[in-house]
């Protein structure tokens, strides 16, 4: 998996990737590089995060710690 694809291949909710988009996430590599916290900040709530964290560990990947 190349880390510069972008978060359409997560198959992740519209709504996760619509809010996403609009914060100017949309690589792998930019979604990687947050934390939780720096989410929570970006208005997401912890199920959405929790379906982000899921997605990137079934390709392999996590957010930073």
């Amino acid at each position: 998996m190349n880390i510069l694809e972008k978060i359409d291949i997560l198959m992740l909710e519209s709504t996760i990737k619509n809010k996403l988009k609009e914060n100017h996430i949309t690589n792998l590599r930019q979604l990687t590089n947050l934390k939780k916290k720096e989410l929570i900040k970006l208005s997401f709530n912890q199920y959405e995060i929790e379906q982000i964290e899921i997605k990137l560990q079934l390709e392999g990947l996590d957010l930073k710690r």
